[in-house]
């Protein structure tokens, strides 16, 4: 797997720290007796989810929804899909949407849509990962770990063809591997 990234973008290291302090940027942004709704975005963002909860000092419920933008090969998004519902009621609730990568804002638009129909208390978002060329004005994340440049990054929850989620720093794949691919 490692022969196949071009270089690495974001180490492990970089990575536990800047979801540490994402933690405490969210921790104080919320005070709500009855905690916060993480609402994450699968399969991408599990890892990113699991670190930050650990590192999270609130009373917490985690919803699930799974999305597909970007099926199979494709390193293009196709617009977002819903695979399956969001498990939990949040209705009156704080909601924070959880998800890996803010690019086209195409799944992030169309989540908090879906969230916002249930009639949650308030709805924010954090990402990961930010690519500031390519995000739409009108999709922000109130929380982001890292602005990247415009490149098809795998790891840390990251995939192509669902693989390399595994891989614990996140990385650039290189342009042979998803042209051999769309061949």
């Amino acid at each position: 797997m490692e022969a196949d990234i071009d270089r690495i973008l974001i180490s492990d290291k970089e990575l536990a720290t800047r979801v540490k302090q994402m933690a405490t940027e969210i921790a104080q942004a919320y005070a709500a007796p009855e905690g916060l709704v993480l609402v994450t975005i699968l399969s991408g963002s599990i890892i990113f989810l699991a670190d930050l909860i650990r590192q999270l000092p609130i009373k917490m419920k985690i919803g699930l929804i799974t999305v597909s933008s970007y099926p199979g090969s494709s390193t293009e998004s196709q617009g977002a899909k819903l695979l399956s519902d969001l498990n939990v009621d949040i209705t009156g609730r704080d909601v924070l949407i959880i998800d890996d990568i803010l690019d086209t804002g195409n799944t992030l638009r169309f989540v908090r849509a879906k969230l916002e129909e249930k009639n949650p208390r308030s709805v924010k978002t954090a990402v990961l990962l930010r690519k500031p060329s390519k995000a739409p004005k009108d999709v922000t994340a109130d929380f982001v770990g890292f602005q990247i440049d415009d490149v098809f990054v795998i790891g840390y929850g990251l995939d192509f063809d669902d693989h390399y989620r595994n891989l614990p720093h996140i990385g650039v794949l290189k342009t042979e591997v998803y042209e051999s691919a769309a061949s």
